[in-house]
């Protein structure tokens, strides 16, 4: 070991659920790792009490890294002994033939229900104008559970240290890192860091093209809910857009309570790592605009908010499902959206990837231009 370092095998940057979910699969295989954050595991983009999961994407590779995602989340149940991942199903407006192709190719059980049936899906729903797609193996992710499992089960692995740089000296002896307790070597740093990524990744010669925004998510108290008693809600997607809005709903497990969010291109705040917004911005708009569909479409929910969340969203340019990966000897780097239903196989992934020093062609093929660095 050098005088002024510490040598390491792996280092994972981001306890958030794509990282802590690698360094469980490192673990489970005996490898040498240490997962990096600054913050509280699961405090960044996987804060938060609940997710949706769903298996419908556009791009038929997701929905298979979707039914593998299930897969291991069945998995993390079993060894955590807790439910992670409810049996509320999910249900959508706006959806067609052409939009359940990867369902019916990857053997996704999904139906469509007219709207004269829309009661047996989605009590408390006003009156909708065409079907909806249901998927019954969908539901809501206790997003807080699966953290505290992945810690429960690499808590010894997770230094709280801020990372500063990753570099790849000119000696060409693994990839530095410089962080507030020590200066670190490893032969592979695995990069699932967020907001921080694009900072993170520019020092080992890769450029993320990442753009953060700012997200508002009221929540509601779902009418005449009786713990125990009262029919769960689904999970919601409307992209039809009949009240004026497109948005994505979920309950908050067994809270009575229920999340609304905006989807579009018109939506959320630019958000840059100088913390500024654009003048005059605010989310307040959009939460306003939430609350207002929901006076229009889901008098099943008390249209007066119990609470805010406002989180930071990332996306990168080819939408917002866009998943890629990044490679270059020693470093790998991912980014996206909408990736904590996908953690389970992506964590096995990104462990491929850390102990063979290259992107499997499965990631390298996840969507979105992949790209493996020269």
């Amino acid at each position: 070991m050098g005088e002024h370092r510490r040598d390491i095998d792996i280092a994972v940057i981001g306890a958030g659920v794509l990282g802590l979910a690698t360094t469980d699969s490192l673990v489970r295989r005996g490898a040498d790792v240490v997962c990096f954050d600054g913050r509280v595991p699961g405090s960044g983009l996987s804060g938060g009490l609940t997710r949706t999961f769903r298996h419908r994407h556009d791009d038929e590779r997701h929905v298979a890294l979707a039914v593998d995602g299930r897969a291991g989340f069945a998995e993390w149940e079993r060894r955590s002994g807790k439910v992670l991942i409810g049996d509320e199903g999910a249900v959508y407006a706006g959806m067609g033939p052409a939009d359940v192709k990867g369902l019916a190719l990857h053997g996704v059980a999904h139906h469509f229900v007219e709207a004269a049936g829309q009661d047996s899906v989605f009590p408390g729903l006003a009156p909708v104008d065409g079907p909806l797609l249901v998927d019954p193996g969908a539901g809501a992710i206790r997003a807080k559970h699966t953290i505290d499992a992945l810690v429960g089960w690499v808590g010894d692995r997770i230094v709280n240290a801020h990372i500063h740089s990753v570099t790849v000296p000119a000696d060409g002896d693994g990839v530095e890192i410089q962080t507030t307790e020590a200066i670190y070597r490893a032969r592979h740093v695995v990069i699932a860091a967020g907001t921080a990524a694009p900072g993170l990744a520019r020092g080992a010669g890769i450029d993320i093209p990442l753009e953060s925004r700012l997200h508002v998510r009221p929540h509601f108290r779902v009418r005449g809910y009786e713990p125990g008693r009262t029919r769960a809600l689904p999970c919601w997607v409307d992209r039809a857009g009949i009240w004026g809005e497109t948005v994505y709903g979920s309950p908050i497990g067994d809270t009575g309570r229920y999340v609304i969010g905006l989807i579009g291109a018109e939506v959320d705040i630019p958000f840059g790592p100088d913390g500024a917004l654009p003048e005059g911005s605010t989310t307040l708009d959009d939460a306003r605009r939430v609350v207002d569909y929901v006076e229009r479409a889901l008098p099943g929910l008390d249209p007066e908010p119990v609470g805010v969340r406002v989180c930071v969203m990332t996306k990168l340019p080819a939408g917002s499902d866009a998943l890629r990966a990044w490679h270059t000897p020693g470093v790998t780097a991912v980014a996206g959206h909408n990736l904590f239903k996908m953690a389970p196989v992506l964590g096995e992934l990104l462990a491929d990837t850390a102990l063979e020093d290259r992107l499997p062609d499965r990631l390298a093929d996840a969507g979105a231009g992949a790209l493996v660095a020269p």
